[in-house]
């Protein structure tokens, strides 16, 4: 048979054993009705076994991906991986180290020849404190650059090693400076001292310790900061100084002179004594390593 004829007899079959629908209307929309509801019963079936399906796989799945899955922290852009968990270091804190003892067998510190430090940083400290000594002086003063009949500078600062044996570490930095008003030369000196380990003590008896000096001492009040200001009989190098002593144990001593060797005397001194208080206090002449 050859495959045109075979087409036609299938053809012929299919049409005669479904003849064609009634064209009565009733009978197409219940024909119609029918046909709906068969189509939406089979949609609801196969919803219904797909859902069965995904339920049955779905232990499957999340216990393949769990018997598979790393088992640290995820970590994003991490795949397949167990991240490396850092064991937290603890905080390195500085323990403080006690004060080193001066022995009489020990060399001068940092590579001195002796008490003296001529470079370095505590050199630099030393000028800065004369640099910030005479930008104090008040207007009508100068601190210009003169010198001893000698050739000696009267402008001069130094860092020392101030320890003795048996006390703990300890450095003065010093400056002195000439002050001139109307030709004539008074003379300023500060003095800041660290931290020595040696107990507090009255100001006015701190006071009395700068140069053995004798004469009235009075404590005035700077902010609440006490400060021994000590005013001398004359016979001293300085005429007038104050002493403070820092919370943290720094202390500073100011002092000032009328007068200076060769050169006539000023007139006036160059603080009132509330001045040299304030000063004597100010962070500017505090040096406290």
């Amino acid at each position: 048979m050859k495959e045109q004829e075979l087409s036609e007899a299938l053809h012929d079959v299919m049409v005669r054993s479904s003849p064609p629908p009634s064209m009565d209307p009733a009978s197409a929309l219940e024909r119609g009705r029918r046909a709906r509801t068969r189509r939406t019963a089979v949609v609801t079936g196969a919803a219904v076994a797909t859902l069965v399906v995904s339920i049955g796989v779905a232990p499957a799945l999340v216990a393949h991906y769990a018997a598979g899955r790393p088992t640290g922290p995820m970590v994003a852009g991490a795949t397949g991986t167990t991240p490396s968990m850092a064991t937290p270091r603890p905080v390195a804190t500085a323990t403080p180290q006690a004060p080193k003892t001066r022995k009489s067998t020990d060399p001068w510190p940092e590579g001195q020849v002796d008490r003296t430090a001529t470079a370095g940083p505590r050199a630099d400290r030393a000028v800065n404190l004369m640099q910030e000594l005479s930008a104090a002086v008040p207007a009508g003063f100068s601190t210009p650059n003169l010198k001893y009949d000698d050739g000696r500078p009267m402008r001069w600062p130094q860092a020392q090693y101030a320890s003795n044996d048996g006390e703990q570490d300890y450095w003065e930095y010093q400056a002195i400076i000439p002050v001139q008003k109307n030709g004539r030369v008074g003379q300023l000196l500060a003095l800041s001292t660290t931290p020595d380990g040696k107990p507090a003590v009255a100001p006015c008896k701190l006071a009395q310790r700068f140069w053995g000096g004798t004469g009235t001492c009075t404590v005035l009040d700077v902010n609440g900061k006490k400060v021994g200001v000590l005013t001398t009989n004359g016979n001293d190098s300085y005429d007038q100084w104050a002493a403070y002593r820092h919370p943290d144990g720094t202390v500073v001593f100011l002092a000032q002179s009328k007068k200076t060797d060769g050169r006539s005397p000023l007139t006036s001194p160059v603080f009132t004594p509330s001045q040299l208080a304030e000063l004597a206090t100010s962070p500017k002449l505090k040096i406290s390593t």
